[in-house]
């Protein structure tokens, strides 16, 4: 949902990665372990703490996010002048039909650009970066919700706009990936940081995986029902957020509504532009319009998770992330690390855990590496030491220049010393 916006913590809540431990006997605990950083009570009477000072348990663990949506992120690089095409093929493994649906984007540092669509048999053909519309309709939105890692999941709202000259060196295409985009399904991946403008412009087949249990979808069926008017309204829309003309954008989003309250993915933008602005309840407003006009648009429900976490509504927060996870348990890795917050702050030890490790499975970008710091602490409420240890390892792994990492190691001590007592 990396911190929506570039620095990846919610600002809400405290920077600070390691939850509390409140079950490290008194020997491991001298040294003044208590006060390393920022941090959270889990309630027990004498507590060390992994991340820092003790706070009150609604406050613990981090929700990642950005600072806004809606950036101005066209890429331009005039040192770069050649354009480059591509050229290819999808096909699904299953044996569905290709249709026109199926969308092809542009992926640089987790963040999605659509870059053109497939044709009825399933080709596509474009120069890079040449698309200048902007949509939240499938995973541009649903890859940097507010919240969430720039990444999946489920990035933040970037610009598909024209980037002059990509192409020539292929710098512009550092870290950047080709792939399908088709509800239900996983699509292969081309690597495009080492391509050139004038190499060979066909990519080849890629392939469309169904994946298993995946009910809701991040494209609304009710967008091909808008009139035109509204259409066009919603189109502007995200014109002008592009170009950080939020106010402007707002207002034509609320025409769209107006003119087709099922409109979805116009309440769900909507929604987003309020929330950028802080006005919370207008957000949940929209976003609840949003599902009630497509039950199976997956986006709003994070977007409520995400909300009532700020909140600390944790019922909410659990409730909402646990129905992103039934209808979609692949796209939206956030919805599991609101999930487990809410259920570690609703004291539902289990629940949060599953939720964990669920993320640590799903996440194998490692965008959420506090899935392992609230792992260690949930080990150590069951004195479990050497468990602890190994998640607080993995943690300092992924997250080596966190601002509390020399005070972690510290506390990792501690923690194998109290694991070396427990085994003797």
């Amino acid at each position: 949902m990396q911190p929506l916006w570039t620095d990846r913590r919610f600002l809400l809540f405290p920077a600070v990665t390691l939850l509390l431990i409140s079950t490290l006997p008194a020997f491991a605990q001298r040294g003044g372990a208590g006060s390393s950083g920022a941090g959270a009570s889990a309630g027990s009477a004498s507590p060390g703490n992994i991340g820092g000072s003790t706070g009150t348990r609604g406050n613990t663990g981090s929700i990642p996010g950005t600072n806004t949506p809606f950036p101005n992120s066209t890429t331009t690089n005039p040192d770069m002048n050649r354009p480059i095409f591509l050229s290819g093929k999808v096909m699904f493994d299953d044996g569905t039909p290709a249709n026109t649906d199926i969308r092809i984007e542009r992926v640089c540092s987790g963040q999605p650009h659509l870059e053109s669509h497939t044709d009825s048999k399933g080709r596509f053909y474009f120069q890079l970066g040449q698309n200048t519309m902007v949509d939240t309709d499938a995973s541009d939105a649903m890859m940097t919700p507010i919240g969430t890692p720039n990444q999946q999941g489920n990035g933040q709202w970037a610009s598909s706009g024209r980037m002059s000259g990509l192409g020539g060196m292929g710098s512009g295409l550092f870290n950047c990936e080709l792939r399908a985009a088709y509800p239900g399904y996983r699509s292969d991946l081309v690597e495009l940081s080492t391509r050139r403008s004038m190499d060979d412009p066909n990519v080849g087949t890629i392939v469309l995986h169904r994946l298993q249990n995946v009910k809701g979808t991040t494209i609304s069926v009710t967008s091909a029902l808008a009139p035109k008017k509204a259409q066009k309204d919603y189109e502007k829309g995200m014109q002008l957020a592009s170009k950080g003309k939020f106010d402007e954008a707002e207002e034509h989003f609320a025409n769209a509504v107006d003119l087709y309250p099922k409109y979805a993915i116009a309440w769900y933008a909507l929604g987003q532009l309020q929330a950028r602005n802080n006005k919370g309840d207008e957000a949940r407003k929209s976003f609840e319009n949003a599902i009630s006009a497509d039950k199976n648009y997956v986006n709003p429900y994070n977007q409520l998770a995400l909300l009532s976490a700020q909140g600390s509504k944790w019922e909410d927060a659990a409730s909402y992330s646990s129905q992103v996870i039934s209808l979609n348990p692949v796209e939206f890795p956030s919805a599991y690390w609101y999930n487990a917050l809410a259920n570690y702050n609703l004291k539902k030890g289990d629940l949060a855990e599953k939720s964990a490790r669920e993320l640590v499975k799903l996440d194998t970008a490692h965008k959420y590496p506090e899935a392992e710091s609230l792992l260690a602490q949930l080990s150590l409420d069951q004195g479990k030491y050497p468990e602890a240890a190994a998640h607080l390892r993995s943690y300092l792994a992924l997250a080596p220049n966190a601002k509390n990492a020399d005070a972690l190691k510290q506390m990792l001590l501690k923690i194998d010393q109290a694991s070396a007592g427990q085994q003797k």
